[in-house]
């Protein structure tokens, strides 16, 4: 009561303020009542004739570019599809449809006027019903409709373009009933002509688009192309995006080398676009809710120049289907300068379509300088080497090569019943003459006295059955005994024998071999290899901070005296510059390279040789040390690797050697 009694006063701003207040009531009520009463039934059918679609949006994958961060390796490319526009071609389904429609109408009336005239009466109504047309047969029409317009505008665009388009009706229809909001291809990745062709020809347009996609490319085709890997489609979520969508926009999973080991990082994160589409599935409007995330760059080590002269000295000594890889590094960094295997893959069309790729014999999805065992023959004397010099072994002591019986010209080792062929004439060898000459005979001798527990023990400061971390899920340990296996009483000479030759139970990677040759060019540091300089953003505006991987990481040292390893390097440089060596085709004015031959035979299970496995690990200059070259073909015609592959890394050699007198005073192989 008190509250009315202070109307009862007269206090005029009082009052304004108790009609003000009234006034303001009346008009949300009156709103509400619009709302609530007479819109109900408007926004209750948009409710039912309108929904959203959620669509995947893929980043952008970053780009692989060589060391200098200048040369691309891979990026992307813009893919320009045509497609027919749903939105376009509504009105004319729609008109196409009526005119059906009406057609089948008129062929109803016919039919019901011929059967009344048969009859002498008109139908029943429970007799017209057998004429109607039903639902079943409306969507027929309706899917009769929308093909003769799109097949009719698939024609005139196919006519204006020059181009052969072939329309699929089954296709169609599975697409407009399930990717209404998104256009419908009919020709893909169209070339620069085909494009503007269509933009002079469809100024006014006929119910058909452009629509731009990003398709990975890769630039330099072939080249570094097992480095590289490839991708294929992949429009999965990745972790922390949305899981569910309405539609994926096409996207690219890495599948092999660096673009599966750092797919996370080149893929980036994608985002998230909503269609708002009506009660008949056509899009209305789009707004983007998540934009996209671009991936980052991938910068290697790899020197493309090197990489390619590697490339163009196997095509040109072996040819394309060549079963070969080839390893260069730095000796100082560990950096992969270049990395091939043969036969190569062309990425792109390996993204297209992998399943090709498979060729039971020449297998070229394979990256030989990784994941292949194989056995490397004399090129592991280096290690026999240092297990006979570091037992005691004067280098000066000559050991007499027995003539083979069969092969007089030839040398031979007997241990107990066993021959043991060697390539090497038979004399007196020292270990400089021994090594140069590649003598099977000497180091089994030298080798059995050092015992197979002192090669094992180099090898495993080697690290040799280990991967060497470059792609863990990509790279194979190969094959080494154990201590423990070589300390069994079940382990016989004839297997130290086979080990003294790098042959038997051992099996190595032309990976493995360059990090060996590196560490003996190096003064003993055994170097984890780098592949991968840095990871920065795509954009460097962005301010993003990059990931830097550092050079030079030593994974072991050897035990092994300087005056050996000198004595090796020695032995390996004479092996290149002496006339008798086995290695002297790799030879190179300018340049003193140190190396060593090996061959090894492939035998079946019967024991008949069916291959061999030939070797050239080599590293230069001699007086500086910078660059670990080995060269591996996988041979079905014999021959031997002083002969096929020394000449391949003289060709490597005498291209790094035109390079650095074209950049006087600078070495390529560079830490970073």
């Amino acid at each position: 009561m008190l509250f009315f009694d202070q109307f009862k006063k007269n206090d005029p701003q009082l009052r304004l303020l108790a009609v003000l207040l009234t006034v303001g009531l009346l008009v949300l009520l009156a709103g509400l009542w619009w709302v609530q009463v007479v819109s109900a039934r408007t926004f209750q059918n948009h409710l039912e004739t309108q929904s959203y679609r959620s669509i995947r949006m893929p980043a952008v994958r970053g780009k692989i570019l060589d060391r200098t961060g200048t040369n691309v390796l891979a990026e992307n490319r813009p893919r320009y599809n045509l497609c027919l526009n749903w939105d376009v071609l509504r009105g004319q389904f729609d008109t196409a449809f009526g005119r059906a429609r009406k057609q089948a109408l008129a062929v109803q009336s016919n039919r019901i006027a011929s059967a009344e005239k048969t009859l002498g009466r008109s139908l029943s109504k429970a007799e017209r019903k057998q004429f109607v047309i039903n639902s079943e047969q409306t969507q027929m029409l309706r899917a009769q409709a929308r093909w003769q317009v799109a097949n009719g505008v698939v024609t005139d665009t196919s006519r204006r373009l020059g181009e052969p388009i072939v329309l699929d009706p089954v296709k169609l229809e599975r697409a407009y009933a399930t990717r209404l909001a998104m256009p419908y291809p009919i020709l893909t990745d169209l070339t620069p002509v085909q494009i503007a062709r269509f933009e002079e020809n469809f100024t006014n347009g006929l119910g058909a688009d452009l629509d731009l996609q990003s398709e990975r490319d890769y630039p330099q085709g072939t080249t570094a192309a097992h480095v590289l890997g490839y991708v294929k489609r992949d429009d999965s979520s990745d972790a922390g995006e949305e899981s569910f969508f309405s539609y994926r926009l096409p996207d690219y999973g890495g599948i092999s080398g660096v673009e599966g080991k750092y797919n996370d990082v080149l893929r980036g994160t994608a985002g998230m676009e909503s269609v708002l589409v009506n009660n008949l599935g056509y899009k209305q409007s789009e707004t983007i809710w998540t934009q996209p995330e671009p991936g980052r760059n991938v910068v290697l080590t790899i020197d493309l120049d090197i990489q390619r002269a590697a490339e163009a000295a196997l095509l040109q000594h072996q040819g394309p289907n060549a079963r070969g890889a080839i390893v260069v590094m730095d000796v100082r960094s560990g950096d992969v300068l270049a990395m091939v295997s043969s036969p190569a893959i062309n990425p792109d069309y390996s993204q297209n379509n992998p399943t090709r790729m498979n060729d039971p014999i020449l297998r070229p999805e394979i990256n030989r300088a990784m994941q292949e065992n194989l056995a490397p023959g004399s090129i592991f004397k280096t290690v026999v080497a240092i297990a006979t010099l570091e037992n005691g072994l004067n280098p000066n002591t000559t050991f007499h090569v027995e003539a083979n019986p069969r092969i007089p010209n030839h040398g031979c080792y007997l241990l107990g019943g066993r021959v043991i062929r060697d390539e090497a004439p038979p004399g007196d060898y020292n270990f400089k003459k021994a090594f140069i000459h590649s003598s099977n005979s000497y180091f089994v001798n030298y080798g059995l006295r050092a015992g197979a527990e002192s090669i094992v023990h180099v090898g495993k400061e080697f690290h040799l059955g280990e991967r060497t971390g470059l792609f863990a899920n990509q790279e194979t340990r190969g094959n080494f005994p154990t201590l423990e296996e070589v300390r069994n009483s079940q382990w016989r000479a004839g297997e130290t024998a086979n080990l003294c030759i790098g042959q038997g139970e051992i099996d190595v990677t032309p990976m493995q071999m360059a990090v060996m040759v590196a560490a003996i060019a190096n003064g003993g540091c055994v170097l984890w290899p780098r592949l991968v300089q840095r990871i920065e953003p795509l954009d460097p505006v962005t301010g993003q901070g990059g990931t830097n991987f550092p050079a030079g990481l030593v994974r072991d040292r050897l035990t092994v005296g300087a005056r050996n390893l000198n004595l090796l390097r020695a032995a390996m440089l004479a092996d290149v510059e002496e006339k008798d060596g086995t290695g002297t085709a790799s030879a190179v004015p300018g340049m003193k390279v140190c190396g060593k031959t090996g061959t090894a035979q492939v035998q079946d299970s019967s024991g008949h040789e069916t291959g061999r496995n030939l070797w050239f690990a080599s590293y230069a200059p001699y007086e500086s040390p910078r660059y670990s070259v080995v060269v591996m073909v996988e041979s079905s015609t014999g021959g031997f690797g002083g002969t096929i592959c020394a000449p391949i890394a003289h060709d490597i050699y005498q291209a790094i050697v035109k390079k650095e007198t074209a950049l006087p005073g600078r070495a390529l192989a560079t830490r970073n």
